[in-house]
């Protein structure tokens, strides 16, 4: 039935993503690593029930990889904080870069 109609494409959201082995020199990056757990498997039981969250409401959930040195130099390429703006405006530029393409 629902032929014929014209529906946006979900929204996709970049997620950011961090390797286990990089997590600690992740913590020592980012300017506010209060605004994460400690430990990586508490970051990454957060992080799997926020995907969980914003799939259900019907976005495409990317997650993004977000490593040390690369992100720290992308950064200071924009003379920003490595801060969660930061790592929420690079996973979501990212994941529409990724998702543009035909």
């Amino acid at each position: 039935m629902g032929t014929g109609t014209m529906t946006a494409p979900p929204q996709v959201v970049g997620l950011p993503w961090y390797h286990r082995d990089d997590y600690p020199a992740l913590l020592s990056v980012f300017s506010d690593p209060d605004k994460l757990p400690n430990t990586f498997d508490a970051w990454l039981e957060h992080a799997e029930g926020l995907e969980k969250q914003l799939q259900a409401a019907g976005f495409v959930v990317a997650r993004v990889w977000i490593r040390p040195a690369p992100f720290a130099a992308w950064c200071r390429e924009r003379d920003i904080s490595p801060d969660q703006q930061a790592r929420l405006e690079f996973a979501n530029e990212t994941a529409r870069h990724h998702h543009s393409r035909p």
